[in-house]
């Protein structure tokens, strides 16, 4: 049990790492954005920058949960889990949808995003494993 809590906690530390090195990217991606349509004064799609500002504030979110062996740590797992899943879902209607290859290209899942999300239900897995085991706070 002692394994399970401090893996938990150490897997928590690089999720608020990972968290906060995400939401920069998000604000980068938001300025590219922006300046994009300065420049091209046409709308850009938002939709990656949008999903990548809620995933990392989840993220981060959880990986706190996680360092405090909270039983809290179940909100914000439970929503990355969702949102990831909501953008796979629009990211293959986008694929299916696609005229051009560019389109198409623009639609496809990174494998790095794949890997995350199985990532996040190993860790749902052990969470719950740990709040049945009552190591959850």
């Amino acid at each position: 049990m002692l394994f399970l809590k401090w893996s938990l906690r150490i897997f928590g530390a690089f999720w608020v790492v990972g968290g906060v090195f995400t939401l920069q990217q998000a604000r980068q991606a938001n300025f590219i954005d922006n300046a994009l349509e300065l420049i091209t004064q046409e709308k850009e799609d938002r939709l990656v920058s949008r999903f990548l500002l809620l995933i990392s504030i989840s993220t981060l979110l959880t990986g706190v949960g996680l360092v405090a062996v909270s039983r809290w740590v179940f909100i914000p797992l439970s929503l990355l889990i969702v949102l990831q899943i909501v953008y796979f879902f629009i990211q293959r209607q986008r694929f299916l949808q696609a005229q051009t290859d560019e389109e198409r290209s623009q639609a496809q899942i990174a494998p790095a995003t794949r890997n995350a999300f199985i990532v996040s239900l190993v860790v749902a897995i052990a969470s719950l494993v740990a709040g049945k085991l009552g190591i959850l706070q």
